[in-house]
């Protein structure tokens, strides 16, 4: 199975911009099972979280309305190579997922 989050880095002028995907289901507890006709449990991530070099710089709640394996874009100023992004979340069953990555050297920066 692959990792439940992917990122992404992008230079945007003097700004980087993270690309954060998360793979998962996002049943927001009331659709059926085509089969079964059962209501398919709630299964949906609650909070995102963004540090950069251990400094939280985003803390936020999340719903059931999102889509499956949402995707979320941020630009952050200040960000140089060798800096360290961590992204953590949490879901509706008490799950965490985090992954990280360290900023490149851009090449034209």
């Amino acid at each position: 199975m692959s990792e439940p989050i992917t990122l992404s880095l992008q230079p945007k002028n003097e700004l980087v911009e993270i690309v954060v995907q998360v793979l998962h289901p996002m049943e927001a507890g009331e659709a059926l099972h085509p089969k079964t006709q059962k209501v398919i449990p709630a299964d949906f991530l609650q909070t995102i979280a963004i540090q950069l070099n251990e400094k939280t710089l985003l803390e936020g709640q999340t719903g059931s309305v999102l889509a499956k394996d949402p995707v979320f874009r941020f630009l952050f100023k200040g960000v140089k190579a060798g800096d360290k992004f961590l992204v953590s979340c949490t879901d509706s069953k008490g799950r965490r997922f985090e992954q990280g990555v360290v900023v490149p050297v851009f090449k034209n920066q």
